[in-house]
């Protein structure tokens, strides 16, 4: 091995024999893995097993190619479980590929039927995917060791390209430290990275460049694009609702409430239709026609793959070219195996040329001949990108024998949504500034490209570059401001984390969001620099506000177990501790006398009457409650909600500090409602 490879292995070793190793793809991640089993039964466990498990079919296929061409094994000692095989771990089975549907399902049984766990290294390649909920199960399998492969270990919840566009952009979910996601828990840390950059400073991957291609929409299209894009933003206005903004905005409308909501089927349908217009524009076929034409004019030999988001574009291309006289073939995931097998050989070998895939080739595909690649149309998923770049960057050598140069183009509709591919990361940064050219281009005529400085849009600053010094409070923030932890504040002076839970008081908190007190809203505090952020909508767009700077972090109350407090501890007025309020919510109303009541599906009902109540301790219960809360509200404590505790607490918080009420009639459950509603 290289010694870059050996490196990798060692680290390995030294980390406990667990982690990932976050290796660009196309440098030989299998390989690595196979050294790290081979190392490991030759010097510490000679009994060892392997379970290898992939997220697709192709991969199993290219693993058992792997393990013929570098191991020693017979094909006997090789099980394959998915796919249509079903195999388990007998007396001779050293290593079992699994497909990860069936690894999910079977393989924790498996090695706990044959008793294998103590002996087991679990190898999990593309361990992204195996972060995802319905996946959770492979990691319930007893093993010694555990290793995990990926380019792109830290699993976020990309949008699917419906979803995409300026608020979902900003408003993505946060991502959690790898350490405390699934994988990082399971297979432990990143003990050695190589990313693009690395790779081909080292000469792990050969030189290459990236073509960027700015496309123009029609008149027809332009018009209406910009008509379904103010039409969605006028439904996005009217469905925004606190913390309901972004992916939030999107899940909500495609769950059962959402789905019942006129306005927010409608604003799915806009958003689908949005991106299928983008997905057709006549631009991108004649820019494919243009490069692929021009490539295969310099060189006959050129092994071209084209990705596309949709399957039915995927069949306009493959009809298209082969239309046109090409070699091509299409692959996507609605094919059948047996076709899908016959494409890849087909193109492996050289009688096609040319190769359309759906997504579906994104991971997992090993293409050692391809020099020529054209994304048609992307998701603004940086996974993705860095994927397509691994598909290409092979070492291959002409028939002259010298080394070809893969060059990938990127096709973008300009002054579009699209544009967002470019502001979710920076492809200067993870492959080189040198190998990016930016052109806008008119294809289908006799224009050539025009050449632009640099991408459409840049992704937001990372808070570690930006300048504390130019941060002025109440102006502008130029970070990125997804970054850190999101935190509720409200007209109460209330601050919560998103999960509900209380912060403890903070004074210099207090000082830095006393500007919108009243008004309350969400914001962020930064991971490490802790700074307090703000989101403010704007006619144009939501813009990030710089409220202040905290010394240190914020901190939530900690549970202290204390619903069972003496009850004769508080006094109406007096302070209540923190960590205990917990329980049910009611509201405040001040133009009702009652005071005390519950909203429900738009309505009203205030409580019943202290008169109404038969039981004289409940009525004097409810009569204390409410001229405590009149007394509260005299002296400038605005409340607009209560909690009653577990115990039968009313409490109210204020600006960080809590106050006990008194006790509630009906104790936990709180008190007895009017069954008539009040229109709200």
């Amino acid at each position: 091995m290289h010694q870059w490879q050996e490196e990798c292995v060692d680290a390995w070793f030294q980390g406990r024999k667990r982690g990932v190793l976050k290796v660009v793809t196309g440098a030989g991640k299998t390989i690595l893995a196979l050294a790290i089993a081979e190392r490991l039964q030759r010097t510490e466990r000679a009994s060892l097993r392997v379970a290898i498990v992939v997220p697709t079919i192709v991969l199993l296929d290219q693993w058992l190619e792997e393990l013929a061409a570098h191991g020693n094994l017979p094909p006997s000692a090789v099980g394959r479980m998915g796919g249509g095989h079903s195999d388990g771990f007998s007396e001779n089975t050293r290593i079992m590929i699994c497909v990860l549907n069936s690894a999910a399902k079977k393989l924790p049984a498996e090695v706990e039927k044959a008793r294998i766990g103590n002996d087991l290294l679990l190898i999990v390649d593309e361990c992204h995917r195996a972060g995802a909920t319905e996946m959770k199960q492979v990691f319930a399998t007893k093993r010694a060791f555990s290793l995990g492969l990926s380019a792109t270990p830290e699993r976020t919840d990309d949008p699917t390209s419906d979803e995409e566009d300026e608020e979902t952009a900003r408003d993505s979910d946060e991502v959690k430290p790898f350490a405390e996601s699934v994988l990082g828990q399971e297979l432990g840390p990143v003990v050695f990275e190589m990313n693009y950059a690395d790779a081909i400073r080292g000469g792990v991957l050969p030189a290459f460049r990236i073509v960027h291609y700015g496309l123009p929409l029609g008149p027809k299209e332009r018009e209406k694009y910009d008509r379904l894009t103010r039409q969605i933003k006028e439904l996005r206005n009217e469905l925004e609702r606190g913390t309901r903004r972004g992916l939030t905005l999107i899940r909500w409308c495609r769950s059962r409430a959402g789905s019942q909501n006129p306005k927010a089927v409608q604003f799915l349908s806009m958003t689908a239709e949005r991106k299928r217009l983008l997905y057709q524009i006549g631009a991108r076929f004649d820019a494919v026609l243009a490069i692929i034409e021009r490539a295969f004019a310099q060189n006959p030999n050129s092994n071209a793959i084209l990705f596309h988001e949709s399957i039915e574009q995927v069949m306009a291309l493959f009809g298209l070219l082969r239309e046109k006289g090409y070699a091509v073939v299409a692959e996507h995931s609605e094919f059948p195996d047996a076709m899908r097998v016959e494409s890849l050989r087909l193109f492996r070998r050289g009688t096609a040329r040319v190769i359309v895939s759906a997504r579906s080739l994104i991971e997992g595909f090993n293409v050692p001949t391809a020099d020529l690649g054209i994304v048609v149309a992307a998701s603004a998923s940086v996974r993705q990108r860095v994927q397509t770049l691994g598909r290409l960057l092979r070492r291959n050598r002409a028939h002259d024998g010298r080394e070809k140069q893969a060059t990938l183009f990127v096709l973008y509709a300009a002054g579009t949504v699209d544009d967002l591919i470019y502001a979710k990361a920076d492809w200067e940064q993870f492959v080189g500034a040198d190998r990016n050219e930016y052109y806008v281009w008119q294809p289908g005529g006799d224009s050539e490209p025009e050449p632009c400085e640099g991408p459409p849009r840049r992704p937001p600053v990372d808070e570690s570059k930006v300048d504390i010094q130019t941060l002025i409070p109440g102006g502008a923030y130029p970070g990125d401001s997804d970054q850190g932890q999101v935190y509720s504040l409200d007209t109460q002076g209330t601050v919560r984390d998103e999960h509900g839970n209380l912060v403890k008081p903070n004074q210099q908190l207090q000082t830095i969001i006393a500007p919108f007190h009243r008004t309350g809203g969400r914001f962020r505090v930064t991971p490490r620099n802790h700074f307090v952020i703000r989101l403010e909508k704007t006619p144009e767009a939501w813009q990030a506000i710089y409220l202040g700077r905290l010394a240190e972090p914020l901190r939530i109350v900690e549970d202290q177990n204390g619903n069972c407090v003496a009850t004769d501890h508080f006094v109406p007025r007096g302070p209540y501790p923190l960590a205990l309020v917990k329980g049910k919510v009611f509201s405040v109303l001040q133009r009702d006398k009652r005071l005390i009541a519950r909203k429900l599906k738009g309505q009203v009902e205030f409580v019943v009457g202290p008169e109404k109540l038969v039981d004289k301790q409940k009525q004097a219960a409810l009569r204390q409650v409410q001229q405590t809360l009149a007394d509260v509200y005299a002296r400038g404590h605005h409340i607009s909600k209560i909690m009653v505790t577990d115990a039968g607490h009313v409490v109210y918080v204020f600006d960080g500090q809590a106050y006990f009420v008194g006790h509630a009639p009906e104790g936990a459950d709180g008190f007895v409602f009017e069954e008539k509603s009040k229109p709200h």
